[in-house]
């Protein structure tokens, strides 16, 4: 059985993002789509539900982010039930997304990006492995520039 609490939801986003600041009564079985369906529904209700579509939030109580239920955060983070509990959201970042793959047959030991004159951003990549080898590799075509290989 679930009891309520009483939330109000915050945000350090630009307006277009940011709901009325009205207690609201949840669920403390509530996760993180649940609030999401909230705030959506709050924006929606100031016309401005274009703004987050099909964008996922992210909730915190204390700097706690919302992984399960409200009730197991407040538990965790010791806030009361009995006061309005203080739900920050913000928008997720999307997963990174790898740009170029370039397979190796050993395991990588460190990249470092080789820094040019004129203070320009790297455009070549020393890379060494683990068997003692070092590659560099240019960033515009992600192709090997160079290649020592250890003496053994």
């Amino acid at each position: 059985m679930t009891a309520e609490v009483q939330v109000v939801f915050r945000t350090s986003l630009p307006e277009r993002y940011q709901v009325p600041e009205v207690q609201i009564n949840m669920s403390t079985g509530a996760g993180n789509k649940d609030l999401t369906q909230v705030v959506r529904q709050l924006l929606a209700d100031e016309g401005r539900s274009d703004d987050i579509k099909g964008k996922k939030l992210n909730f915190m109580v204390k700097d706690v982010f919302v992984t399960s239920t409200l009730q197991d955060l407040i538990d965790k983070v010791g806030v009361s039930t009995e006061a309005t509990v203080e739900v920050w959201y913000s928008v997720a970042l999307d997963k990174p997304k790898p740009h170029k793959s370039i397979p190796q047959d050993e395991w990588i030991s460190s990249i470092s990006a080789l820094k040019h004159i004129a203070n320009e951003k790297a455009k070549t990549y020393a890379v060494t492995f683990f068997n003692g080898d070092v590659k560099v590799f240019s960033k515009h075509d992600h192709s090997e520039v160079l290649s020592v290989k250890q003496l053994h």
